[in-house]
């Protein structure tokens, strides 16, 4: 739905609604939903990835189960750290309009 005096109806069922009457603020909001999404799918892979091989050094007897606890929670932080980075807004920096 576009405009600030669009029908009620349309902006109910709509999944963006422009309060402008103008799209530069729907290709910065794609931008940032793609920067996101870029993100997300990293960290995902990174995180699942570190525990994966983490997982192989102690079925393999090299990680006692403390220490890969606390490797569990290093590899945690170390993806949501990477995850906050999509608060940016995008690779411009640029603050979602």
């Amino acid at each position: 739905a576009m405009g600030a005096t669009g029908a009620t109806a349309s902006a109910d069922v709509a999944d963006a609604v422009l309060s402008v009457d103008r799209l530069d603020p729907l290709a910065d909001a794609v931008e940032v939903a793609r920067y996101a999404r870029r993100i997300a799918v990293q960290s995902a892979t990174v995180g699942m990835g570190l525990a994966v091989l983490a997982m192989g050094f102690a079925a393999a007897g090299w990680l006692p189960p403390v220490a890969g606890a606390f490797l569990q929670e290093g590899i945690d932080v170390l993806v949501i750290l990477n995850a906050l980075r999509a608060l940016g807004g995008g690779p411009r920096g640029a603050a979602p309009s």
